[in-house]
């Protein structure tokens, strides 16, 4: 089986670093790894030059920071059309254990129509991280592998993408991550989307990854730091036009929308800080508003 795998990474040097040693100490074998260089302005580049010579690794610098999601959409694009089964991805400050893949790699064998595969995700203390708890169904469902009933997965309707791994033929048949949407959600988006599709998606307890952010943290308003406040008008616009989709009945969906952004005013006048009450209305308001008109297109992968 061969899978590719793409890193998104921006402005953190160190922890690419220790990403890219994690990978390349993988009990099972990466054909090759895409690394996407949304045009940090620190020392990445740099670092990053010294592996033009390795065949496993490709650096793909981009000339402007298109997010996330545009950076892995652009990567996962690459990796499928480079020929692989699977496509394994994460941000670069995603740091998996030796056999994250290995265990990913096995469960891919307990359904015939899998769309993803999603790893356990904790932070450095070992506790699950607030920010990548996959969308898992409940009652929950689980899915041994007959020959092995240590091999199992839960059936999950959504995930991050923190050590998510994608079936091509899934790729190919929904398209890529809307890249429109920057920054959050957009993982959210995108794996529905495969399970709508009518493809199933699981959670792999037995594949560990540690996200090494700051903090243990989700993106709720109440626990944003004032360098974060731009970020809550993406998720504002991205959920705003999520629900759009899901409803289709106008009615229902202003109903839904009024509703939504008094839930956020709510819980924003729970903040203490003046400022940040009010910058985050107002990008809250912003999102909300040009969430309405937002209409992004899919991108297809044609098989070659």
């Amino acid at each position: 089986m061969r899978i590719n795998c793409v890193v998104v990474t921006y402005n953190r040097e160190k922890l690419l670093k220790e990403n890219i040693t994690s990978l390349k100490a993988q009990t099972y074998h990466i054909n090759k790894i895409f690394i996407i260089n949304n045009h940090s302005t620190d020392d990445t580049a740099n670092f990053l030059s010294q592996f033009s010579n390795d065949p496993q690794i490709q650096v793909c610098n981009l000339e402007k920071n298109v997010g996330g999601a545009g950076g892995f959409s652009y990567g996962i694009r690459l990796a499928v059309e480079d020929g692989c089964d699977y496509v394994w991805i994460m941000d670069d400050d995603t740091i998996p254990q030796s056999d994250t893949l290995e265990r990913l790699a096995e469960a891919t064998a307990i359904d015939d129509n899998i769309g993803f595969l999603c790893s356990k995700v904790v932070w450095t203390d070992g506790n699950l991280h607030k920010m990548n708890k996959c969308g898992i169904l409940q009652p929950q469902h689980k899915t041994s592998l007959q020959s092995d009933p240590e091999t199992y997965g839960f059936a999950c309707n959504n995930c991050t993408f923190v050590s998510a791994l994608f079936k091509s033929d899934a790729i190919y048949k929904v398209g890529l991550p809307y890249k429109e949407f920057f920054i959050w959600h957009d993982d959210i988006e995108y794996t529905s989307r495969i399970i709508n599709a009518g493809f199933k998606g699981y959670y792999i307890d037995k594949s560990v990854a540690v996200h090494k952010t700051e903090k243990n943290y989700a993106p709720r308003v109440y626990d944003v730091g004032e360098k974060d406040l731009w970020k809550f008008y993406y998720q504002a616009r991205n959920t705003t036009f999520m629900a759009r989709m899901l409803k289709p009945n106008k009615l229902f969906f202003y109903i839904s929308a009024l509703n939504k952004y008094r839930i956020y005013i709510r819980r924003i006048n729970k903040i203490n800080n003046k400022e940040i009450r009010k910058a985050l209305k107002k990008e809250v308001k912003r999102g909300c508003i040009d969430g309405l008109r937002f209409n992004p297109k899919i991108d297809y992968v044609q098989r070659l």
